[in-house]
């Protein structure tokens, strides 16, 4: 399988997006051979230029063919070099990826500085690791459209109480700590415990080590889950020590932090690639849904899971 950057305008993207449907690729004439040289079942990312975004992803499903029939709105290319094909993903106006923000991590761009000359140009093959990048920030973004799509109630839920009201939710719970950090992680350990995990609180990453975890969650002995609790404070250094639990073997790394520090965190992720696939962000506003959520629930399914002999005159509904 190969992997294709086809180069778009934004009016000819919008009239695939209406009208065509991403069911055939067009490519200007004078670059037939590389059309040629696609395979069915190739997959080809849409890069729109002007805006710099990338777009869409189909995939070819049939064999070269020439058209010089008028389709796409360009008014002095007919595209005819073409290729047959099917939608996989297609972004819409307010998803499009900036394709900016990817560069430093897209090996095909050799000169950062000088990353737009890589993009002219109708089509060209890419490396794999390019095109898995770049899709899976398309299918982050897919998911957050289904959730949206499928829980409304929940969105709209959030944006009302908003993270100052969250706060002072977290701050009137019945908790031991005082402090909203140190609420968080009673709260996260608390989850960890309800899951029978083996959770801490200011856990050292190994016992010789000199970073400590603001929450761990442990299978036994065997690190599992490492959290970093960054609602101030510097984000570098809790960065930097979830990178250090990745290194001993936690298989999953969260930092909770409030919604304006994610573009920095964003920024300081941009060199770390490995870092970044198995990190989370949590808003404090998903860990207070997750705490009062998993509270109701657990107190049920602890109970419904429990085999323990009790001698019974009759039986109680359960409520």
């Amino acid at each position: 399988m190969k992997y294709w950057l086809v180069v778009t305008s934004a009016d000819n993207f919008k009239h695939d997006q209406e009208h065509i449907g991403f069911k055939f690729q067009g490519i200007p004439i004078r670059f037939k051979r590389q059309v040629q040289k696609m395979d069915i079942n190739d997959k080809v990312i849409y890069y729109i230029m002007g805006l710099q975004k990338f777009g869409a992803i189909a995939r070819i499903t049939g064999e070269y063919y020439e058209d010089h029939s008028k389709v796409w709105i360009d008014d002095e290319e007919m595209w005819p070099a073409r290729r047959p094909s099917e939608p996989e993903i297609v972004l819409q106006d307010d998803e499009l990826i900036d394709a900016k923000r990817l560069v430093p991590d897209l090996s095909f761009i050799k000169k950062k500085e000088f990353w737009g000359v890589y993009f002219q140009g109708s089509i060209r093959e890419i490396p794999e690791e390019d095109f898995c990048l770049i899709e899976s920030e398309m299918r982050k973004i897919m998911a957050e459209r289904k959730i949206v799509q499928e829980q409304p109630d929940k969105i709209v839920r959030k944006k009302k109480i908003g993270e100052d009201g969250y706060q002072k939710l977290i701050l009137g719970l019945p908790l031991n700590s005082k402090s909203l950090h140190d609420r968080l992680a009673e709260m996260l350990e608390q989850i960890g415990s309800w899951m029978d995990f083996n959770t801490q609180t200011k856990y050292k990453i190994s016992p010789d080590h000199s970073y400590q975890l603001d929450v761990a969650w442990l299978r036994g002995k065997n690190p599992e889950v490492a959290v970093e609790i960054q609602i101030s404070g510097n984000i570098t250094e809790a960065k930097d020590r979830l990178a250090q639990a990745r290194k001993f073997n936690y298989r999953k790394v969260v930092i909770v932090l409030m919604e304006n520090d994610l573009k920095r965190l964003n920024s300081l992720m941009k060199y770390e690639p490995d870092l970044r696939s198995w990190m989370e962000a949590w808003s404090i506003g998903a860990v207070y849904e997750m705490w009062t959520l998993g509270k109701g629930f657990f107190k049920y399914y602890l109970q419904l899971i429990e085999a323990v002999y009790k001698d019974k005159k009759e039986l109680e509904l359960v409520l």
